[in-house]
């Protein structure tokens, strides 16, 4: 829905919280939830600008939001090796202060550890180290990254799960959950949603697992939620 260091494309933004709104009282629009990356702050405030009440998943799926119950829950995955994560975190601000200075490490993230960085050609300096520790010494993680991020994570809490852990909490089996991302860390999901999409700056893996839409972020968020809500209303 939105793009790290840039401004929300807000027009896209209204209309798909005007869409989530109306799906109260229309069978034919999808509620909406978020299955996301980001940090538990970051996804709350943005469930907010949408108005969104589901269950949503954040640090790919190492903690849920009940947004009704304001509860927050973590995986057993991240309860299991909570050790690990903290060393993994320790290790990666070790190498942003020896190699890395101006790269950031996502202070409010628990259950991972995510880099945020505005240069792409960093980004990829930054994900073939993190991958070569991850291999030689984090072997119940995995590493994935977009534009601007990297992002290790456990195996056992990707998008993938976080989205069956939704699947779960609303009753809406995973066939009939509609699913849209843009990088590696997405195709986990995208593999087990009913329908899977992609915007048109999204990576290759995730282009490959998806239909892909003209539009990029906010804007193909909304391309493929109308084009939900007009095959609901052609089947209703």
């Amino acid at each position: 829905v939105t793009f790290p260091f840039v401004t929300p494309h807000w027009p896209s933004i209204t209309k798909i919280r005007e869409y989530n709104q109306k799906a109260a009282s229309d069978p034919a629009i999808p509620r909406l939830t978020i299955c996301t990356g980001r940090p538990f702050p970051y996804a709350e405030a943005y469930a907010q600008w949408l108005d969104i009440h589901l269950p949503l998943a954040f640090e790919s799926g190492g903690g849920v939001y009940l947004p009704d119950r304001n509860q927050v829950l973590f995986s057993q995955a991240y309860y299991r090796h909570e050790q690990e994560v903290e060393a993994v975190r320790k290790r990666v601000q070790q190498l942003i202060d020896e190699e890395f200075s101006d790269a950031l490490l996502e202070f409010s993230k628990r259950t991972d550890a995510g880099v945020i960085h505005a240069d792409e050609r960093v980004i990829i300096r930054f994900f073939d180290r993190a991958r070569a520790i991850t291999e030689a010494d984090f072997p119940a993680f995995e590493v994935h990254r977009t534009e601007v991020s990297v992002n290790i994570i456990l195996k056992e809490s990707n998008k993938g799960t976080g989205l069956a852990w939704i699947a779960d909490l609303t009753g809406v089996p995973l066939a009939e959950i509609a699913y849209i991302g843009d990088s590696g860390g997405d195709v986990p999901a995208l593999k087990r949603a009913g329908r899977a999409f992609a915007p048109a700056n999204a990576t290759a893996a995730a282009k490959q697992n998806a239909e892909v839409m003209d539009g990029k972020t906010s804007e193909a968020v909304l391309q493929a939620y109308e084009l939900l809500i007009t095959a609901n209303r052609k089947d209703q």
